[in-house]
């Protein structure tokens, strides 16, 4: 049995410059035509790739661009501990407070 993990694929810098960095416009076209296809697999790959994966990423894209037309987001905090699960995400929780852009 062979496990690929996300978590350290998605950080190799072989795959990604400034690996730990936030850099959106490394998902620009030009980008990922030069980067192998599996570099990024948050739905996993090949034939069983999860079949909701184009309506997750439109909806996510949706409630991205409409919620920050809206609000400021500040996290409060910066310690984060990750916790590797199906899915990753912060230990304990992650608050933010959220303040009206209008």
């Amino acid at each position: 049995m062979v496990m690929l993990s996300p978590f350290f694929t998605h950080r190799h810098p072989q795959f990604w410059p400034n690996p730990e960095g936030f850099d959106p416009e490394r998902f620009a076209p030009e980008a990922s035509a030069r980067r192998h296809k599996h570099a990024y697999f948050p739905f996993g790959g090949g034939p069983r790739v999860c079949i909701g994966n184009g309506f997750a990423l439109s909806e996510a894209q949706a409630i991205i661009a409409t919620a920050t037309q809206r609000f400021r987001v500040e996290v409060l905090g910066r310690d984060v501990t990750l916790d590797q699960m199906i899915t990753l995400r912060p230990h304990g929780g992650m608050q933010a407070a959220l303040h009206s852009i209008a």
